[in-house]
């Protein structure tokens, strides 16, 4: 996975450059991953290639290892997490050669490159980056056990590193990191008293589906896990538009036959025959007529007070309002003027009445509660990362 990695940034960064090219501007692990590619890609590598491989390969090595020697002479603890990745892919990269080219993987002459030897660096540079990183989660338990989110949030961030330093303890942490993710996570339950138009709500609430993201959990229903907010939501006030109509006329014209008019003409068949008959001559006029179509609607919106408390406390921590509505619409047209000149179904559909007032407010009210719990998420877990990293650092307490 990791030469896939890198051979994707290749992709982007390296356009044409060969592996000479990229040894040339100091670009080791780049022009090693070019290397590694040429002589893995099924067929076998030309010497060349071979050349190149090893000529990366050395490059690299030389470098890490510099790096590597800088940092090992470091006092401070944090040098150890880096360190690790330092010596993994030193590690690795001598195994590559032992695999593509053996005859160039002279571990007699740098045995500090030797796999063995590497191995053991890396052990002791990822045992003593798990306790670095165990040192700072022990600093941080004390709060967090005394339920301070941002504490938690930490110490367990922090034991994600531990994980990857340390994965044999992972069983032995796991209850730890349970409870750091319990402590950690804002529980708020939206929830809706008694009073007008509670039953619409109530009829609601179970259906919504749980909102879980940047440490926070907003349910409708008590999940017997602990609370840190209760979200009460309130019907509040409505607005009705009342019946509202537009409509609009368009005019329409066709030409129509209006008579006959029949004349008597002579026709001469030949020179001594002469017979008369009628013609009939179609006279023309244009009618007119108009469409008017109209729509009916009505809207009606609830308004809900959304009061967020503490348990056991009665001033609201954040208040605000939200609102539901419900729409209702009629399309109907008649026709006017002369009735040749209307298109077909010219009249269709027929004005209609809404349903009534405390039916269509019912439905507004039936929004409020999946309204009032994008609020919740937008307040205490905000889907931008640049909020919800200040979210990660607030405290509840």
């Amino acid at each position: 996975m990791k030469h896939l990695y890198f051979f994707a940034l290749l992709l982007t960064f390296t356009g044409c450059l060969s592996v000479p090219e990229l040894l040339e501007k100091g670009r080791f692990a780049e022009a090693y991953e070019l290397a590694y590619k040429h002589c893995t890609r099924g067929r076998a590598p030309s010497v060349k290639q071979l050349d190149q491989f090893v000529a990366a390969y050395a490059a690299v090595q030389a470098s890490d290892q510099a790096s590597a020697a800088s940092l090992a002479q470091k006092s401070d603890p944090k040098k150890w997490a880096p360190l690790y990745e330092i010596y993994n892919d030193l590690y690795q990269r001598s195994i590559d050669v032992i695999n593509i080219v053996p005859s160039a993987a002279r571990f007699d002459r740098y045995p500090n490159l030797a796999p063995a030897h590497l191995e053991q660096l890396r052990e002791e540079a990822r045992k003593k980056a798990g306790r670095y990183y165990l040192a700072l989660v022990e600093q941080l338990l004390p709060a967090a056990r005394a339920m301070e989110k941002p504490a938690a949030r930490e110490a367990f961030c922090l034991h994600e590193r531990i994980a990857y330093f340390l994965p044999e303890r992972n069983e032995e942490f796991a209850p730890l990191r349970d409870s750091l993710v319990d402590i950690g996570t804002l529980r708020i339950l939206l929830y809706a008293p008694e009073g007008d138009y509670a039953q619409e709500m109530h009829n609601v609430l179970p259906l919504l589906k749980p909102i879980s993201r940047s440490w926070t959990e907003i349910s409708t229903w008590q999940t017997g896990k602990r609370i840190d907010l209760e979200a009460e939501l309130v019907f509040d006030d409505y607005s009705d538009s009342g019946v509202q109509e537009r409509c609009s006329t368009t005019e329409y014209e066709e030409e129509v036959l209006d008579y006959v008019e029949k004349k008597e003409e002579e026709v001469r068949i030949n020179d001594s025959t002469v017979i008369t008959r009628v013609v009939e001559i179609n006279h023309y006029k244009k009618v007119y007529a108009s469409v008017t179509a109209c729509r009916q609607t009505c809207n009606v919106r609830a308004y809900g007070k959304l009061d967020v408390y503490y348990p056991a406390s009665n001033k609201p921590e954040w208040r605000t309002r939200v609102g539901g509505s419900a729409n209702w619409s009629n399309k109907y047209s008649y026709g006017s003027g002369d009735s040749r000149a209307l298109p077909a179904f010219a009249n269709s559909g027929r004005p209609s009445h809404p349903p009534s007032l405390g039916s269509m407010l019912a439905s507004a009210v039936a929004d409020l509660p999946s309204a009032a719990q994008r609020q919740l998420a937008q307040r205490y877990a905000p889907k931008n990362k640049k909020f919800a990293k200040a979210q990660k650092a607030y405290s509840w307490q």
